[in-house]
């Protein structure tokens, strides 16, 4: 008999209750999350993955706003709404990768098994490493109340502020299809060290 993962409905393996679980007792086995702490982790990284994707949305329509804006002083507030939003990012952040790495380390997926986590993870470090260096920096040059900036909201730092936000915002969309649909398989490291 195929075994039955602890955390798939049962409705998927024949049960006539749709919403029927099979479930252990007590914590998981080998360093495995037991069922409770796994639908706590997983609840809590849904809603912080989802509130930085949502912050990363509405960053994006405020530096839009602001771009399109048809005056300075409309620009410049929207810039420190924008930027008054950035706050919310390290937290969202530094949450995001502590439960995805112990839903990966305490799940079946591991954190090096299976592409779609790699190619997770990648995609959120190489968007916190690029966003904490730059995007402060750009929204502070981009504020029309700064010097540097006076000239900024035609061009100069705005355009690219907007045009990072956006591909933030795109890469962090990907990351969640990623993580729903799974693609790519396992990682088979035998193979790969035996050609090296």
């Amino acid at each position: 008999m195929p075994s039955i993962d602890a955390f798939e409905p049962a409705d998927r393996h024949g049960s006539a209750d749709p919403t029927a679980v099979r479930r252990r007792r007590g914590p998981g086995r080998g360093g495995r999350l037991g069922p409770r702490a796994y639908r706590v982790l997983r609840a809590a990284h849904i809603v912080v993955s989802g509130g930085w994707l949502g912050v990363g949305i509405g960053k994006l329509v405020l530096e839009l706003g602001a771009v399109t804006a048809g005056s300075a002083r409309r620009a410049e507030a929207l810039f420190m709404a924008a930027t008054a939003i950035s706050k919310v990012f390290p937290p969202m952040i530094m949450a995001t990768l502590l439960t995805g790495v112990v839903l990966c380390l305490g799940t079946r997926w591991g954190l090096l098994r299976y592409y779609w986590v790699v190619t997770k993870l990648g995609l959120t470090l190489a968007v916190v490493v690029t966003a904490l260096s730059l995007l402060d920096g750009l929204a502070w040059q981009a504020l029309p109340i700064h010097p540097v900036g006076a000239d900024a909201v035609a061009g100069g730092p705005v355009g690219l502020l907007t045009s990072l936000s956006g591909v933030y915002t795109a890469t962090l969309l990907v990351a969640t299809v990623v993580s729903v649909y799974k693609p790519w398989g396992r990682i088979s490291w035998r193979r790969r060290s035996r050609s090296l």
